[in-house]
């Protein structure tokens, strides 16, 4: 996508048209898009401000720091099909003469935070009162793929003459699915293909003076919702949603149940973690030595790109760890077999064919990290209650109470089970089944053994291909990892110890290798591969009213959930990436605010799909 600058203004070539007024960039977007925050400034102490067209991002620079000493939080969504390269962008900065300090030390900010140009949903946390999401993608789809209500909305693309399509009616009705009675909406443009485009989505639309020169602009105001779209009504999210003041109890003290403790507290809320052994991370999460890296697929594989979106907020959630438990090294994924070989030429990665062993891929910011030590560093900000085992809960009028083994009972308003392999057991499955949410979820404990073996190599990252290899601890080495689904076997297993030997024999070699040690620990995986995060679905709610749509494909009927009870896992062999995107989302589901994954992504993690499959079957 060419730029240029053309008597001050930056201009696209493909449109023809410049990102902003060629009177004041800054002064345009001040009177044309803040000013409609004005009438309800006062009201509000939070606001979602969505965005049609970022551009240079001058929009949510300008609400920054409007927003940077005021106690309100904002969550700004912008949507951008051709973004500026992070270069492109900074060469702007440089360049654009209307910055002050302020904005300047801003625009470095954002420099700084700015994501990969690939299609997808990209959340920054600016600073601790604003988050912005960015959807790299055409409009139509990324509209469909989003899940909020905003306050207010931008619409801000290249000129309706020169850009009919992100104008047009399906892009309003979108917009106005995103949006609630109420909502306010601001454009430069007088259209009157805009405004009839506006009126028949359900705005009231107002012609106001316009920018400078321009003599009129568009202000419109959502007077009803007319619930455009409710294709797959059974995954909306859950609708009662709580304040800070709410307790939180979380089931679980892994790597899932621990950073959606962090990221629960860090919003405010009060949380109490209960864990069924004497100490944290006593499964997957208690080895010596692990991989923070994505599961790479095709190009436009779901199960790709959620795996990508969970990698890259496990990069910024891990940041503020010392090199100690995070090692931001790098990895790299070798392609052993032709299956792979093909599957890696046709990612969103670079393929290096010349690599030995095999052919790789080289992960930028993937990590060595120590699990067992950042839970334990993770868990020293809480008061754990530990040899608390889950058997039941009960709802009494608005709270739940929670009972344990040992007789004990907690009262709280919400639950989030982070129970790892013992996830199972929610759904009448495993081997001591505690209740049965939905026996059709697809939930399962693998059990993995580890090696600890003598150091053979000195690599500085982690390697994978059959098996894995990471850097060295000391005089030790971690290789892995076997995969025995339904088997409870406490026991370590020499011939576990020679299968992991003979999956990394291109990396070490015939050579003898003495082995140390090994650790058996157990995960859930689901049936299709997807963790499962979300509100967990009143089951018989499901079976009654979404029993006909094996033939009708349709429902208007909106889902019932259990109220405040959620989950966070099956996130087998990665992790250390996936529940760090569960925790975000469940704070996102419980705060009702933008999702930070796409619509795609949130329906594959659903925790209803496995019953809404069956149920499209007719298998029940």
């Amino acid at each position: 996508m060419k730029t240029f600058f053309k008597d001050g203004v930056f201009y696209n070539e493909e449109f023809n048209d410049g990102y902003y007024s060629k009177n004041s960039a800054i002064g345009e977007s001040k009177f044309v898009f803040e000013s409609a925050l004005d009438e309800i400034w006062d009201k509000k102490d939070s606001l979602i401000v969505a965005e049609a067209g970022f551009g240079v991002g001058i929009n949510f620079l300008n609400l920054c720091k409007k927003f940077k000493n005021s106690n309100k939080f904002l969550h700004f969504v912008s949507i951008e099909k051709f973004p500026l390269p992070k270069k492109k962008l900074k060469k702007f900065y440089n360049k654009f003469d209307e910055f002050d300090d302020e904005f300047k030390k801003l625009s470095k900010k954002l420099i700084k935070k700015y994501p990969p140009k690939k299609t997808g949903l990209y959340r920054i946390f600016f600073s601790k009162n604003i988050i912005l999401d960015l959807y790299f993608d055409d409009i139509k789809t990324a509209l469909k793929n989003l899940d909020f209500e905003a306050d207010v909305w931008f619409m801000d693309g290249f000129s309706p003459a020169k850009n009919p399509d992100m104008w047009d009616l399906e892009v309003m009705k979108s917009v106005a699915n995103l949006s609630k009675a109420g909502t306010i909406l601001a454009t430069y443009s007088s259209s009157g293909f805009v405004k009839r485009n506006l009126t028949k989505s359900g705005f009231e639309v107002s012609l106001i003076k316009g920018h400078a020169q321009k003599r009129q602009m568009t202000r419109a105001v959502l007077k009803q919702n007319l619930n455009f779209n409710n294709d797959e009504i059974w995954f909306k999210r859950a609708l009662k949603t709580y304040n800070k003041n709410a307790k939180v109890l979380i089931i679980g003290a892994g790597i899932s149940g621990l950073s959606t403790a962090k990221v629960f507290k860090n919003a405010g809320f009060d949380v109490v973690i209960a864990e069924k052994e004497s100490e944290v991370a006593t499964n997957g999460s208690g080895n010596l030595i692990g991989a923070l890296m994505p599961l790479i697929t095709q190009k436009d594989v779901i199960l790709g790109k959620m795996h990508y979106a969970a990698f890259l907020m496990a990069v910024n959630f891990y940041k503020k760890y010392g090199k100690n438990l995070v090692k931001f090294s790098g990895a790299k994924e070798f392609a052993f077999d032709e299956a792979l070989i093909k599957r890696y030429e046709n990612s969103n990665f670079k393929l290096d064919k010349k690599d030995f062993p095999y052919p790789s891929i080289y992960i930028k910011n993937a990590a060595s990290i120590r699990p067992k030590k950042l839970c334990k560093a993770l868990s020293s900000e809480f008061n754990i209650l530990f040899n608390y085992e889950f058997q039941n809960l009960e709802k009494c009028d608005n709270k739940y109470k929670v009972y344990f083994k040992n007789d004990d009972i907690i009262e709280t308003d919400i639950v989030i089970f982070t129970m790892g392999n013992h996830s199972e057991e929610l759904f009448n499955k495993g081997e001591n089944p505690k209740i049965n949410f939905d026996d059709k979820v697809q939930i399962s404990s693998v059990r993995g053994q580890v090696t600890w073996i003598k150091k053979r190599l000195d690599n500085k990252f982690p390697l994978s291909a059959r098996g894995y290899i990471c850097p060295p601890v000391g005089k030790i080495q971690l290789i892995g990892a076997t995969y025995d689904r339904l088997d409870y076997e406490k026991k370590k297993r020499y011939i576990d110890d020679v299968k992991n030997l003979e999956n990394i024999c291109e990396f070490i070699g015939p050579k003898k290798t003495k082995i140390l040690d090994s650790n058996v620990g157990f995960r859930s995986y689901s049936g299709d591969r997807f963790p499962i995060i979300g509100a967990l679905h009143d089951k018989e709610f499901f079976m009654k009213n979404y029993k006909a749509i094996n033939f009708t494909k349709h429902s208007d009927i909106y889902p019932k959930h259990l109220d405040g009870v959620f989950i966070n896992a099956a996130h087998g062999a990665r992790g250390l990436g996936t529940s760090i995107m569960g925790a975000y989302l469940l704070l996102d589901l419980v705060l009702n605010r933008p999702l930070c994954v796409s619509k795609e992504i949130f329906n594959s993690l659903n925790p209803a799909r496995f019953l809404i499959r069956k149920l499209k079957k007719g298998l029940i």
